[in-house]
């Protein structure tokens, strides 16, 4: 069973700046703490931390089970404050929806320390905060939806622009200046201007819609070029510091915090300044939540040190404890847990010693809960409620990878084509593998594919011929190329067509943007043809369409129009002499690794087409 306690040691180590500064915080040796973080990743079969320039930060895994396991960090300190309060003091709860995107940041950590001021300050108030914006993983906090007995807050924290109107009851909790950030050798007497960095390389990953937006017109106002925006997600901004070594990242201060993997950046201010406000916002405030709001204030404005996360109970003794309030006899609780009496009425024990005072009154008959014991149930119940989800298969460790990917497609003449086909088949075996990741497809010809690839719009894109300097993998299609023509106008005899006839055809073809003019131009290139289109049209289905109006011909792969060839309408005549094949591959930028999910929707896509040729070679 993995403990609280080294969830607590893996919490303390992201949000220090090193291994060694987190082990002396923990106030143990490098090497348990390491060895102990080891076992922590073994035991989930997740990898949570990656090495970049000599320097380890939290991978996306690693942050998902840092969300996790942050709010049973809560609930177990809370509820020892709460089981000492005052027994007339009634529970509160407080909600802190949190609209933007956990990174182990300024703000998380910020919200880390307020909460803990709250609950030494207020024992009756729990703050439960959700990280609204990580779509892809489950709220993973233990806190249910159906306690009685308790008033419930509700605080909004978001983004807005300095110079937007504010409601009646916002709250400005920062202004966060955005800054370029970038590694820089410890010694470097002067690090280099504002101007030089916006005459270089800029790179933004990708923030919250508001935050892109801002940039992006902060950038057209100044007129400043270069800028790529990313879809590197903000929490492994470590890694996009080094995998950019030539550029300066732009992103809001607050981001750049001291924590693992972030040490020696520096920070440089821009010529014109740009803030994003950091608004807190309550439908009906009131003492509680005007409380809270001012402890974040306070720690937000302060460069504080986040506590190092030292959990008293724990998940053993918790689970023992659920037992015997369920089942209500010691003797009965050890034969569900399967160990001796003596051995959890000890832990027991131990348990009411952390909590200072009894949890059940024993009886001849069993055990009865005192007034600590049903105020520690609640919590008890649901940091066992929040491990479990933690250590399912589904909780948000092995396969939380990237939350969005965007995917560049060739055109299609219709639905019923063979490419589309199989994408989409690879589409469904994705979604079913990640069910809450979010699928982008753009489509477009080749070279507004590859361009996209470099300027990062999308991550990866499938084309049909080899690109100079883009990396590829092949997706082992390939299929010839045919003549297309109306079979009404009966323009070319029954079979293949020799490359020098088809050039002689009023053509109907899409422009040098498309692999498919690209493959032709070669063709005759080499055979010293010449190629003069009748019309250049790049919407495909306009092209096809025109074969029943007027005797033209066109050049696509027959599989793209296999029900038309199928039915008769249409005629399909592979071109020979020489033959020209379409070769697919799936291209992406240099400057990044593939994500999981990109990875799997290759293979995917490549088990899809080969399905295909084998079930064409079986015909």
């Amino acid at each position: 069973m993995v403990e609280l306690r080294t969830l607590a040691y893996f919490v303390t180590t992201c949000r220090a700046g090193s291994f060694a500064r987190a082990a002396d915080e923990l106030d143990i040796a490098v090497s348990t703490l390491s060895t102990t973080l080891k076992e922590l990743g073994q035991d989930l079969g997740v990898t949570l931390f990656r090495r970049s320039n000599n320097t380890l930060y939290p991978t996306a895994a690693g942050r998902a089970l840092m969300r996790a396991a942050e709010p049973m960090m809560i609930a177990e300190s809370f509820s020892r404050r709460h089981v000492t309060a005052p027994s007339e003091a009634r529970l509160k709860h407080l909600v802190v929806d949190v609209n933007l995107s956990f990174t182990i940041g300024g703000i998380s950590k910020a919200l880390r320390i307020a909460i803990d001021r709250m609950a030494g300050e207020r024992p009756d108030v729990f703050v439960d905060p959700h990280w609204k914006d990580e779509k892809d993983q489950p709220h993973l906090s233990p806190l249910a939806d159906d306690w009685s007995g308790l008033d419930r807050f509700h605080l909004a924290i978001g983004l807005g622009e300095a110079s937007q109107r504010r409601l009646k009851h916002d709250t400005v909790l920062l202004s966060d200046p955005w800054v370029f950030a970038f590694r820089l050798p410890s010694g470097t007497p002067t690090p280099p201007g504002a101007a030089e960095l916006t005459a270089g390389r800029i790179v933004v990953p990708m923030l919250a819609p508001p935050l892109i937006e801002q940039a992006d017109r902060y950038f057209s106002r100044h007129r400043v070029t270069g800028v790529r925006f990313l879809n590197d997600h903000p929490g492994d901004l470590p890694r996009t510091i080094d995998d950019y070594p030539d550029a300066a990242v732009f992103v809001p201060k607050s981001l750049i915090s001291a924590r693992l993997g972030l040490s020696n950046v520096a920070m440089v201010a821009p010529k014109h300044p740009l803030t994003m406000d950091v608004i807190a916002r309550a439908a009906r405030p009131n003492a509680v939540i005007n409380l809270f709001a001012r402890h974040l204030k306070r720690t937000l404005k302060g460069d504080h040190v986040a506590r190092a996360e030292r959990p008293l109970v724990s998940l053993r003794q918790i689970h023992y404890f659920n037992l015997i309030h369920r089942v209500r006899r010691i003797s009965a609780a050890a034969r569900g847990a399967n160990i001796s009496q003596p051995a959890l009425s000890e832990q027991l024990r131990k348990l009411e010693t952390s909590l200072g005072g009894a949890l059940f009154e024993r009886n001849d008959d069993g055990v009865v809960p005192t007034a600590k014991g049903d105020r520690f149930a609640r919590f008890a119940t649901l940091i066992e409620a929040g491990f479990r989800r933690l250590s399912a298969s589904d909780a948000g460790t092995a396969r939380l990878q990237s939350r969005r990917v965007v995917v560049g497609i060739l055109p299609s003449v219709n639905q019923h084509g063979f490419l589309v086909n199989r994408i989409t088949d690879a589409i469904v075996e994705i979604q079913v593998r990640y069910p809450s990741l979010k699928l982008v497809f753009q489509e477009a010809p080749n070279g507004t594919l590859q361009d996209w690839v470099i300027r990062g719009l999308v991550g990866v894109a499938i084309v049909e011929t080899t690109l100079p300097h883009m990396p590829r993998l092949a997706l082992g299609s390939s299929e010839g190329l045919a003549a297309i023509v109306h079979a009404s106008h009966r323009l070319l005899p029954p079979g293949p067509v020799r490359l020098a006839d088809l050039v002689q055809l009023r053509l109907v073809l899409p422009t040098n943007r498309f692999g498919l003019r690209q493959l032709l131009e070669n063709a005759v290139t080499e055979r010293g043809l010449k190629l003069e289109p009748l019309m250049e049209i790049d919407a495909l289905p306009m092209a096809v369409s025109l074969l029943a109006r007027l005797p033209v011909c066109t050049v696509l792969p027959p599989s793209a129009l296999a029900r038309e060839i199928d039915s008769g309408d249409l005629t399909a005549h592979p071109i020979i002499d020489p033959p020209i094949a379409r070769r697919l591959y799936m291209i992406y930028s240099g400057e990044r690794t593939l994500s999981e999910p990109e990875r799997g929707l290759v293979n995917a896509l490549r088990r899809k087409l080969s399905e295909q040729r084998a079930a064409s070679q079986s015909t």
